[in-house]
């Protein structure tokens, strides 16, 4: 069995609206990461002095491991990339202890170390346990951010998946719970609803089915204003094409985007 911690919850990524606070990020870095350059995002976020800035460098990271720009590096370099986008949100800590945007790339950065680490070390390094700790905090700091509700919704129900429900304390209904309140949320964006229909297909198409198309079509029809929004769209449209085709073959395609 591959790593504990949900891939879902490392590849969910975060929408970056949430870190960007202020003119001036506007136009630097977080110009260059709407417009889809992260690895320049990254490196002139990681200049700034505050936590927005900081959490950006992170997000941008995140980001290209998301889109599959680092796939053909090693396990080694995807390993170190995901620590490296945890040290840009801990760095983001460092300027703001209460900042709940850069507890949950902490999350997420955990999660991509898991992904490239073998289930037994994630375990012992007490990985899930750590991820699920960040995304509490950041609920506990802004209960009103829509990804971490949809983070805690994901931690759930990847764990529950992939070790059995009630590893590590994991329960499907708090996460299905939590995707929906975060779906309903009016901050919701793209990426949010078309995870929760991943791991609906991924659980069991037959069961879930309806519930998926419907977040399906809601990702699709969400506002598309950055690149990672186009990104999360475009895979929802394959996911819904491949779906109405073929549940079975549809819920492998789930499967393997919660876990490559």
């Amino acid at each position: 069995m591959r790593s504990f911690l949900l891939s879902a919850f490392a590849a969910l990524m975060l929408g970056a609206a949430s870190v960007a606070d202020g003119d001036s990020l506007r136009s630097g870095p977080w110009a260059l990461y709407e417009a889809g350059d992260w690895a320049a995002a990254e490196q002139l976020a990681a200049t700034g002095s505050d936590a927005s800035s900081r959490t950006l460098a992170a997000q941008a990271v995140l980001a290209r491991l998301m889109s599959g720009e680092l796939a053909d590096e090693s396990r080694g370099d995807k390993r170190e990339a995901a620590r490296r986008a945890q040290s840009h949100a801990r760095s983001a800590l460092d300027f703001d202890p209460d900042y709940a945007p850069a507890y949950l790339r902490l999350a997420a950065g955990i999660g991509y170390e898991a992904r490239y680490r073998s289930s037994v070390s994630a375990a012992m390094a007490r990985l899930p346990q750590r991820g699920l700790a960040h995304i509490e905090t950041a609920l506990d700091v802004d209960p009103s951010d829509p990804w971490a509700h949809a983070l805690l919704g994901a931690w759930h129900l990847e764990v529950a998946r992939k070790g059995g429900e009630g590893i590590f304390g994991s329960d499907i209904q708090t996460g299905l719970a939590a995707y929906r309140r975060a779906v309903s949320m009016e901050e919701a964006e793209p990426a949010i609803p078309y995870h929760f229909a991943l791991a609906l297909i991924a659980a069991d198409p037959a069961a879930h089915g309806d519930e998926a198309l419907a977040m399906l079509d809601q990702a699709l029809a969400e506002p598309a204003p950055d690149a990672f929004a186009q990104a999360a769209q475009a895979l929802a449209a394959s996911l819904q094409a491949e779906f109405e085709a073929d549940p079975a073959a549809a819920q492998t395609l789930a499967i393997t985007r919660l876990e490559q």
